[in-house]
């Protein structure tokens, strides 16, 4: 097996972005509500990927947007 750039997936960091629309658009045909749940069920393949590498660092991180961003 060929072997990953930077080293094994145990030893990385792992990073999760988040990055999401919050604009008035986002309330029309339950385009928030489906963001909502692509979070919530992607959640727990995140923490069973971390619980599969202890020696990982996880970051996650969010940003919204509509306006400005935050």
């Amino acid at each position: 097996m060929a072997k990953r750039p930077g080293g094994e997936l145990a030893t990385r960091p792992l990073h999760f972005i988040w990055i999401a629309d919050c604009s008035g658009s986002m309330s029309v045909d339950g385009k928030i509500q489906a963001l909502n749940t692509a979070i919530r069920e992607a959640l727990p393949h995140m923490r069973q990927v971390a619980d599969e590498n202890p020696n990982a660092e996880v970051l996650v991180r969010a940003l919204k947007f509509s306006s400005g961003a935050q």
